[in-house]
């Protein structure tokens, strides 16, 4: 069998493919850092992401449904035009302050009416053709202090951010961390735009801060 042209790479980096430029400038496929500080690609963390809720949602309808026969009450199917079917859930403990686990006990929440985020149309399977994954362990923003934004200055936000950046780069690497950091401010401006402008604002505003920060870095290293 003969050996493929392509190079081998190590651990820690990914194959980009070779492609032509604009201006018409060919480029060999090479072996570049990965990006993500969470393990895979971003396609299979996303499968994993809606596979796990679909099963979480299965098991929480059917105590919903067991429930529902026990009270007579009667669960929500459809909605008026401007809201969304929210699918019935098991919500997890939570503090509003830390992130974590703690305050507010785990319930079941039945489906409910809730008022569309966007505009994002659906594909033929019945799935929104517009989705953003937060992955269940990526959780790293709020146990560094970037919570509660709202009620945060921005001198505390940015010292958050920053311990995180600082922690990071000597584990993950310069280019790994801003990257990650910068997805995962605009993921969170982009779920809460339509719903809460204000947060949704300072999570855009954040991100460019980063964004900027990296921005004069990449000039430093290439000058």
């Amino acid at each position: 069998m003969p050996k493929s042209l392509k190079p081998s790479c190590p651990s820690g980096y990914v194959l980009r493919n070779a492609y032509k430029t604009p201006s018409g400038k060919c480029t060999k496929s090479r072996c570049v850092i990965k990006t993500g500080i969470i393990r895979g690609k971003s396609s299979e963390r996303e499968a994993r992401s809606l596979k796990l809720s679909k099963k979480r949602s299965s098991h929480a309808m059917k105590a919903i449904r067991q429930m529902s026969k026990k009270t007579h009450t009667p669960i929500a199917t459809k909605c008026r035009k401007g809201q969304t079917l929210r699918v019935g859930h098991r919500r997890m403990s939570y503090d509003r302050r830390t992130g974590r686990y703690g305050h507010y006990k785990h319930t079941l929440v039945a489906p409910s009416c809730i008022t569309k985020r966007g505009k994002s149309k659906r594909t033929p399977e019945g799935e929104p053709s517009t989705r953003i994954y937060i992955d269940k362990n990526d959780h790293y923003l709020s146990e560094f202090g970037y919570v509660d934004v709202k009620n945060k200055t921005k001198a505390q936000r940015h010292e958050a951010l920053k311990n995180l950046i600082n922690h990071f780069i000597p584990i993950k690497g310069e280019v790994a961390t801003y990257n990650y950091v910068i997805k995962a401010l605009n993921a969170r401006y982009i779920l809460d735009r339509n719903t809460n402008p204000r947060v949704a604002s300072i999570f855009k505003a954040d991100q460019k801060m980063v964004s900027k920060i990296y921005k004069s870095i990449k000039k430093q290293n290439q000058s």
